[in-house]
């Protein structure tokens, strides 16, 4: 009965997200996104990376996280008994609801954590409006 339902809808059928994208891809990257009045912030976990291998880019709504980590070569002695780090390159972008200032959009990396903070713009902004009586 599964190897129907593969061939019907693909060798990734009953895999989470999470598994297709460590399997299409070769790394995954988890993400928290939380958004406030003023601002939308995305922390990724990118343990043993440096700066340098991130790339972020921000166009209209949507931010994309790409980059890649390349295996440590090193010799070992003896058999590998298991191996469970990945390597290779990844990507995720994300679409926003409200419009981005693509103009102050920064970020941070500390800890093998990236945080990036994207501005609302100010049209996006929430605005309280005052009631005024007569």
């Amino acid at each position: 009965m599964r190897r129907a339902l593969i061939r019907m809808f693909g060798d990734d059928f009953g895999q989470t997200s999470l598994e297709r994208q460590d399997a299409h891809s070769g790394l995954f990257m988890p993400v928290d996104i939380a958004e406030s009045g003023e601002e939308f912030v995305v922390t990724a976990e990118l343990p043993g990376m440096s700066p340098e291998d991130i790339k972020i880019t921000v166009v209209d709504n949507q931010v994309t996280i790409e980059g890649q980590r390349e295996q440590e070569l090193e010799e070992k002695h003896g058999n590998c008994l298991r191996s469970e780090r990945r390597f290779g390159r990844f990507s995720r972008s994300f679409v926003f609801s409200s419009p981005i200032d693509d103009t102050e959009v920064s970020a941070s990396y500390k800890n093998g954590i990236l945080e990036v903070r994207l501005p609302k713009s100010e049209g996006a902004k929430a605005k309280q409006i005052e009631i005024r009586t007569e």
